[in-house]
């Protein structure tokens, strides 16, 4: 306001009338690359003949880099436009010497644009070198300053985190955040890139990056910086299949494979048209051109994952239940599996004899040999945690390791059922022959890709 009329009151006294022609480009630095549509307008103007003088607060409000300098000065001597400034000297620009004057008042201007860039740049680095609090929006999981944690939102967090690495997809991720009512920093439901702006945010491990050096932080953390980093890989990872649309919404579309065609090609889910033998019924079929294979799904899914109350159990709750589903674990590319197993089995012997002789021994002291069991068990959970692999750890763990691993599959949500399908079997569906006919599980072919 107060420049306008500064501009306004030097037009008035050099008798320059302006017929309410203004073009303002607020808070449109050019500095930044932001697109000023006025400025553009004002230099269409002077192209057409429409402009003789323009008059500026002073020379660094009408330009911000030297290429819009170049430019415009070139364009203003071509149509012998002056730029009169109230904060500087009049500039003919028809004249050699006023355009070597435009153009060391614009170096001087440019000069101390980034000056103050690198000083605030230093400022900022040294913030972040300190382990300073990130300014800015406040942080879903974090009070506004940051300093402190909000502990319901960081449970939300780092369930967040844990199901990614089991498996789960960011629709779905978003999806169950949503159906419990669970809302973003701004009072909205979650999104696919909300979630995983969140998840690729470093500032969740107590980190901050800075022209790609990371820095630590001194704000408490939310999951530690392995876990960050298992996200960034999962996220980051080319061969990650994602898709931009809705999530998957059966168990195998995308996973089974074909039995005809054999060639690799998967099976998506439909429903069948309500002039199909099976109205409104889903089913899976082949994804290739010809669309050679139609099975009924529900059978199938059941067969796989199912755990109705008086049915049997699907395929991959029974492998989960199992005394040595803790097997499933096991990283069988180590180098030194058999001799970690050698180990652990002689800790398991040793604790079986430990019991035997105190249940034997009357004498035997009671707080020594709880002692004694706990050392042996801390070394047995050492070696086993070696043995674990990370990855079938963060997919099948929590299955694995559950009380009640009937209810834990059955409430394990579908993007997390499909990644333990993937990583136990491969599914291969085959044709059942014309005709309606009673299910035959022997049409579904089971590899077991875990032992």
């Amino acid at each position: 306001m107060r420049q306008g009329e500064d501009t306004e009151e030097l037009a008035g006294r050099r008798g320059i009338p302006i017929d309410g022609r203004r073009f303002r480009d607020n808070d449109k630095s050019a500095t930044h690359g932001k697109h000023r549509p006025e400025y553009e307008r004002l230099m269409a103007a002077v192209q057409r003949g429409e402009v003789d003088v323009i008059i500026v607060y002073m020379l660094g409000r009408l330009w911000r880099n030297r290429r819009e300098r170049a430019e415009g000065i070139e364009i203003l001597r071509k149509h012998g436009v002056s730029v009169l400034c109230v904060k500087g000297p009049e500039l003919d620009l028809t004249t050699a010497a006023g355009r070597l004057l435009a153009g060391l008042l614009g170096e001087v201007d440019t000069f101390e644009v980034e000056q103050m860039s690198e000083r605030e740049q230093r400022e900022m680095r040294q913030r972040v070198e300190r382990g300073e609090i990130p300014t800015g929006p406040r942080c879903f999981g974090y009070t506004a300053d940051g300093d402190e944690v909000i502990d319901a939102e960081a449970a939300e967090v780092r369930k967040m985190y844990q199901a990614l690495a089991a498996g789960g997809t960011l629709s779905g991720i978003a999806a169950d955040l949503n159906e419990r009512e669970i809302l973003n920093r701004n009072g909205k439901a979650w999104t696919h890139n909300a979630v995983r702006y969140l998840l690729m945010n470093e500032r969740y491990a107590g980190l901050r990056e800075y022209n790609g050096t990371t820095y630590t932080g001194k704000w408490p953390a939310i999951v530690n910086e392995d876990v960050w980093r298992q996200a960034v890989a999962i996220l980051t990872d080319p061969a990650r299949k994602t898709s931009p649309g809705p999530a998957r919404k059966w168990l195998l579309s995308g996973l089974a494979r074909c039995g005809v065609c054999n060639n690799g090609t998967t099976v998506t889910s439909a429903q069948r048209s309500a002039k199909g033998s099976y109205e409104g019924a889903r089913i899976y079929k082949c994804r290739g051109p010809v669309k050679h294979l139609g099975r009924t799904a529900e059978p199938i899914d059941r067969l796989i994952a199912g755990v109705e109350p008086g049915q049997p159990l699907g395929l991959v709750p029974q492998l989960l239940v199992r005394e040595d589903a803790a097997r499933l674990l096991l990283d069988d590319e180590r180098p030194d599996m058999d001799e970690l197993n050698a180990k652990a089995t002689v800790l398991r012997a040793r604790l079986k004899n430990m019991a035997d002789a105190f249940a034997d021994d009357d004498e035997a002291d009671a707080l020594e040999f709880k002692r004694a069991v706990r050392r042996i068990k801390d070394r047995l959970k050492e070696i086993e945690q070696q043995m674990t692999s990370p990855a079938r750890a963060a997919v099948l763990g929590e299955l694995v390791r559950s009380d009640d691993v009937v209810a834990a599959w059955a409430a394990t949500p579908l993007d997390r059922k499909r990644a333990v399908v993937d990583m136990l079997m491969s599914v291969t569906i085959h044709q059942c022959g014309p005709g309606r006919r009673r299910f035959d599980p022997e049409s579904i072919e089971i590899v077991p890709k875990l032992r």
